[in-house]
């Protein structure tokens, strides 16, 4: 009988088995999708908590093709890394996007308040971000909006505010990088390397993936001459992503001052295959010239600093060292020339940079930011120039001095309609300043004079 009993329990056992694991099966096939997406989407958040942002747009963009309302969430949190590196054109797309796909309206709303901050229109926006911080936003929201009025009232020169709203952001998150991250930034922009570093080892100590704040320890650590502590993080940045020309650069840097000429040679051989701004890649190609020079390869040496002089050329470096170099090769006249531009290269560069002093003690006076604008805009820096005259208008929409420099650049662009709008509001207002344009053999700069514009 015990036999009887077991062969029949047996099947039933089985189909019992059966029967659940195609419940589970069923259950995973409805719920798979679902939870796989979830994690992703945790994994995408903690990226954007780290601050990472490659890796966040990378798993953003990764997987099966998302539909509808997924699609819309990830398109939004594409949106929002691309505008908390200020590529405010990417994230108006995503936003878009993400809006067409049935995202929240007023998510994205906000997102695009944000972005208004952050690009130097705070004074429009702020009370408005106030008062959502006052009815209680969720802590990932309220941290977006203090980093963007932090970064909106340092761009506008208003540092007081920018440090009143840090220290309050800083005494609700103690634990939280990003205060001391933007306090680093003021400092930078006062010119205090020391103070500057300082905030930024804070930041990096309470967050050590933060990629941006490690890089900005190590060349504050090589410009205050703590060679071996930059060289260090440089390596650190390398290895965690190798094609950051910024840490490339820096390491050569390093390794040339301590004396590795060879090494800090072949480094700045291997940048100039990546992707540089052309000060990156004009610094390289200084360096490299300065280094054949030395070598008594002079000839050589001088065609790496005539390349260096056409990628950048308000680079007062290159010009001098090559001036040197023409000398050495008997062509007095070339010299001369290099010298001279040289000079009032760095009289612009003096002014440029008094006129950013003079900014943040009167951030509310516009004549500041339309000179900047003029002296950006001489030197071929378009977008920068653009953005001080752009922040001098919003101060005063009728200053007649920033409207003179817009209608003269749009002019020479060709551009009659707007040449004709700008100068009709100027006026007979003058140029703004004492700036004066100086010849660059009519080279027009592509990269990076981001540094200098608000």
């Amino acid at each position: 009988m015990g036999e009887g009993r077991s062969s029949g329990a047996g099947p039933t056992r089985r189909r019992l088995l059966l029967a659940l694991l195609a419940l589970l099966l069923g259950v995973a096939a409805w719920w798979g999708p679902s939870l796989r997406e979830a994690a992703a989407l945790a994994t995408i958040r903690g990226a954007i908590a780290d601050h990472d942002w490659t890796r966040a747009e990378t798993l953003l963009r990764e997987g099966a093709p998302a539909r509808g309302r997924v699609a819309g969430q990830r398109e939004f949190l594409l949106g929002r890394v691309f505008r908390r590196q200020r590529r405010f054109a990417e994230a108006e797309r995503c936003f878009d996007a993400a809006q067409a796909l049935g995202w929240s309206e007023e998510e994205i709303t906000r997102q695009r308040m944000l972005a208004r901050a952050q690009s130097g229109d705070v004074g429009a926006v702020e009370e408005r971000i106030g008062g959502m911080l006052a009815g209680g936003a969720d802590d990932a929201f309220a941290e977006d909006c203090y980093e963007a009025l932090a970064e909106g009232f340092i761009g506008s020169f208003r540092m007081d505010d920018a440090r009143e709203c840090l220290e309050f952001w800083s005494r609700w998150q103690p634990g939280n990088p990003l205060p001391s991250f933007w306090m680093g930034v003021i400092e930078e922009r006062f010119e205090r390397p020391v103070f500057a570093l300082e905030q930024f080892t804070r930041a990096l100590a309470m967050n050590p993936r933060d990629h941006e704040a490690r890089i900005r320890v190590a060349r504050l650590e090589l410009d205050t001459a703590r060679l071996d502590d930059a060289q260090r993080h440089f390596r650190g940045c390398l290895a965690e992503r190798p094609d950051d020309p910024r840490a490339v650069l820096g390491l050569a840097d390093c390794l040339l001052r301590a004396g590795d000429q060879a090494t800090a040679r072949d480094l700045y051989h291997d940048v100039l295959t990546t992707d540089l701004t052309a000060e990156q890649a004009a610094a390289a190609l200084t360096e490299l010239g300065q280094l054949a020079l030395e070598a008594g390869e002079v000839g050589r040496g001088a065609m790496l600093l005539e390349q260096a002089v056409r990628v950048d050329p308000r680079g007062t470096r290159a010009r001098l060292t090559l001036a040197g170099a023409l000398l050495r090769l008997g062509d007095e006249e070339g010299a001369k020339r290099e010298r001279d531009t040289a000079q009032r290269l760095a009289e612009r560069q003096r002014r440029l940079a008094t006129i950013t002093h003079e900014a943040l003690g009167k951030p509310n006076d516009p004549g500041f930011r339309a000179e900047a604008g003029a002296i950006l805009l001489e030197a071929g820096f378009e977008q920068e120039g653009l953005k001080w005259l752009e922040t001098a208008l919003r101060i005063d929409p009728g200053h007649g001095p920033s409207h003179r420099v817009l209608a003269d650049h749009y002019a020479a662009l060709g551009d009659a309609p707007r040449a004709t709008h700008h100068r009709e509001l100027a006026g007979d207002a003058p140029l703004p300043g004492p700036a004066s344009p100086v010849a660059t053999d009519g080279a027009r700069p592509s990269a990076g004079g981001g540094e200098a514009a608000p």
